[in-house]
C-alpha cells in the first residue's frame, strides 16, 4: 500500500508539472495524462480500481490542468486619418470639415491672407488692407474708408498731380484691382486755405485727376467715381504746415 502510495504521488508530481502551464491546445493531453495516472494508480489496486481511478484521475486533471482564456490581444492602432482631406490629420486639426480645395496652415485651418476674418477660400476681395471692416465675403462694407492717400502735391490753383503724388497712388492701384467687383468713390479734400466754395471746386477736380490717373494705370473706370468735399472732414490741424499737408488727400471709399 506503501508503494501504491509513493507511486501515485510520483506520477501526480509529474503530471502536476507537466500541466502547471497549459494552453488550449495541451488542455486535453493534460486531462488525458491525469486521468491515466489515475488508472494505473487504480489497476494497481486491483479489480474494478482502474475504472474508479480514470474518474479520479480526470477529476483532478480539471482541476490541476486549469486552463484560462487568453486575453484578446488589444486591437491594433488605428491607422491615423484625415477625415475633410486637407493634409492634416484628424488628431492634429484644429478645424475639422475643411472645404475640398481650400488652403490651409499647418493647423489644419483655412488661410486667411490678408487678415480679415474671411478665408480665403471664400473672400471675394483680396489683400483688403488692414482695419478695413469686410461683409461676409471679405469685401469692404458700404461707405467704408479703404485706403486714404495724403500729401498729395498740386501746384498752385492746379489740378495736376506731380510726380510725387503719382507716386502716392500707385499704392492704390494694387487695391483697388483686388477689389474689382467694389465700386468706389475716389474722395478728393483740400485744407482750408483760400474760400471754402473755391476749395470745393478744388477738391472736385483734384479727385478727378487722381480717378484719370488710377485709369491710366488700368483700373476699370466703371469702377470709380470722383467726388470732391473741399475742408470737410479734416484728419488733422489746419493750423499746421503739416496738418494742411494730411488734409489735402484722396480717399478711397467703397460705394
Amino acid at each position: 500500500m506503501k508503494l501504491l502510495t509513493r507511486l501515485f504521488v510520483l506520477l501526480s508530481a509529474a503530471v502536476l508539472a507537466a500541466c502547471s502551464s497549459v494552453d488550449v491546445r495541451h488542455y486535453e493531453a493534460c486531462i488525458v495524462g491525469s486521468s491515466a495516472v489515475g488508472g494505473v494508480v487504480g489497476a494497481t489496486a486491483g479489480g474494478a480500481g482502474a475504472v474508479g481511478g480514470v474518474a479520479v484521475g480526470a477529476g483532478v486533471g480539471a482541476v490541476i490542468c486549469d486552463y484560462e482564456e487568453p486575453a484578446p490581444m488589444a486591437a491594433a492602432a488605428a491607422a491615423p486619418t484625415d477625415s475633410d482631406g486637407d493634409g492634416v490629420m484628424d488628431d492634429k486639426d484644429r478645424c475639422a470639415n475643411t472645404p475640398a480645395g481650400a488652403e490651409v496652415d499647418m493647423n489644419g485651418c483655412a488661410l486667411d491672407s490678408d487678415g480679415d476674418g474671411v478665408a480665403d477660400y471664400k473672400d471675394q476681395c483680396a489683400n483688403t488692407p488692414a482695419g478695413v471692416k469686410v461683409d461676409t465675403t471679405g469685401c469692404p462694407v458700404k461707405d467704408e474708408v479703404v485706403l486714404t492717400v495724403d500729401r498729395l502735391n498740386f501746384d498752385f490753383d492746379s489740378a495736376t498731380l506731380d510726380a510725387q503724388s503719382r507716386a502716392a497712388l500707385d499704392s492704390a492701384v494694387a487695391v483697388i484691382k483686388s477689389h474689382s467687383s467694389v465700386k468706389m468713390d475716389v474722395v478728393g479734400y483740400t485744407d482750408t486755405s483760400g474760400p471754402e466754395e473755391y476749395n470745393q471746386g478744388l477738391s472736385e477736380r483734384r479727385a478727378q485727376a487722381a480717378v484719370d490717373y488710377l485709369v491710366s494705370q488700368g483700373i476699370d473706370a466703371d469702377q470709380l467715381r470722383a467726388t470732391g468735399r473741399g475742408e470737410a472732414n479734416p484728419i488733422a490741424s489746419n493750423d499746421s504746415r503739416d496738418g494742411r499737408e494730411r488734409n489735402r488727400r484722396v480717399e478711397l471709399v467703397v460705394r
